[in-house]
């Protein structure tokens, strides 16, 4: 065939045919935006966006145009922009067509057109820096002192044991978080009470800037080392999202609001399991028997480490046997300190269990009974044995006390 002729005949099929047998057919039409490396997709596109991409993907009859120059998007009041890309999809018929548009000012709704004909419309979704930082959240903060191997949540904390200070924060937005990146996220550590000031930035991982939520840690090169109050505020360059208060007290401070909140014995019977019991068991039934006491802090949020001595008490011994001596973490919730278990045989002896921190006795587990009261015939009250009150005996007196009144009454 002639090249004239041929030319001829490729014209007539583009431009003489009916439009509808051989225009292209849009069968999907999605954005993105381009930041710092990152492409999201069919995001809210931000102010702070670097690129816009629109693609679209057309099924092209045979005989549709298959030139990029025949393919241009149309925003309000703006020249039309050509495409940048047209590639071919694993169909053979498939094509997907991409356009590249600078930053939106506002939401725009744009046209795809070929040539002269519109295949299709969406609309730009334009994200103001005010509109992200008004949905932005902070929330489950939290302040973390490392205290010798472990690093606990708290509010106050003994200022010589600190060897670092942790702030962690949940960040949440209903779009990504990928704007955060020309925003200067930071953390203020602040002295209440010599006004020191410490900045530190916060960094979000690609994956984390890709999602609408993230885990954010950072640690500042000094941790708090004087007693008193530090404050810790998350902020976006001058703006704050939140602050944690947290307090440093002297050693000396910390051991004064130690208390002993409970005690229980652990016993072993037979080859059962061990099991935990409020008053003192017969030490005939039992196989072994042990101490448990339950120790806290009356400062909120507390977390420090506290050198515990427990004690066996053994009438006319010149030096108690010591059952354990150790650091424990104490919170201002229980903390469980169990030397473990001892054979009922060499419980003989024994009288109690005895604990105590820096020569200050904590309290005091009896295996000795609580006594009975004993009248005389003049109605006066026969004195007991020497026995240490506590708090299981007081619980045992008042469930004593409860049953009695109840018999009272039902006599009545």
């Amino acid at each position: 065939m002639w090249p004239s002729i041929k030319r001829w005949r490729d014209w007539a099929m583009n431009e003489l045919w009916p439009l509808y047998r051989i225009s292209p057919q849009p069968q999907a039409l999605h954005y993105s935006y381009e930041k710092a490396g990152l492409t999201l997709h069919d995001q809210p596109i931000p102010w702070n966006a670097e690129a816009v991409l629109v693609e679209a993907l057309l099924r092209l009859p045979r005989g549709a145009s298959r030139r990029k120059a025949d393919y241009f998007l149309r925003l309000p009041g703006q020249k039309l922009i050509a495409a940048e890309q047209l590639r071919r999809q694993e169909a053979d018929e498939r094509y997907g067509i991409v356009f590249r548009l600078p930053p939106l000012t506002a939401t725009s709704a744009a046209e795809i057109l070929y040539r002269k004909h519109v295949l299709g419309q969406l609309t730009l979704p334009f994200l103001s820096r005010e509109e992200f930082l008004q949905n932005l959240r902070l929330q489950l903060s939290s302040l973390f002192v490392r205290i010798g191997a472990e690093n606990v949540a708290c509010e106050t904390f003994v200022a010589s044991q600190c060897r670092g200070l942790l702030a962690s924060a949940v960040l949440l937005s209903p779009t990504s978080l990928a704007p955060l990146l020309d925003l200067d996220l930071q953390v203020e550590f602040r002295c209440e009470r010599g006004g020191a000031v410490h900045r530190t930035p916060a960094r979000l991982s690609s994956s984390q800037l890709s999602g609408r939520q993230a885990l954010v840690a950072v640690m500042p090169q000094r941790h708090p080392r004087r007693i008193g109050a530090w404050t810790a505020t998350w902020l976006l360059g001058d703006r704050p999202l939140g602050t944690q208060r947290i307090q440093a007290i002297s050693q000396h401070h910390f051991l004064r609001s130690l208390r002993l909140s409970d005690t229980r014995f652990v016993v072993q019977d037979g080859a059962g399991p061990m099991r935990l019991a409020r008053q003192a068991p017969p030490l005939e039934g039992a196989v072994r028997v042990g101490p448990c006491f339950l120790v806290s802090s009356s400062e909120p949020g507390m977390a420090g480490l506290c050198p515990l001595r427990m004690v066996a008490q053994v009438p006319g011994a010149i030096q108690p046997p010591l059952l354990q001596e150790q650091e424990v973490l104490i919170t201002d919730g229980p903390a469980m300190v169990a030397p473990g278990t001892l054979d009922a045989a060499d419980l003989a002896q024994v009288s109690g269990f005895e604990l105590s921190v820096k020569g200050r006795v904590l309290g005091v587990l009896s295996l000795c009974p609580a006594p009975t009261a004993a009248f005389t015939s003049e109605g006066g009250f026969k004195p007991p044995h020497e026995f240490t009150w506590t708090a299981a005996a007081e619980e045992e007196m008042t469930e004593r006390l409860n049953r009695l009144l109840e018999g009272k009454s039902k006599g009545e």
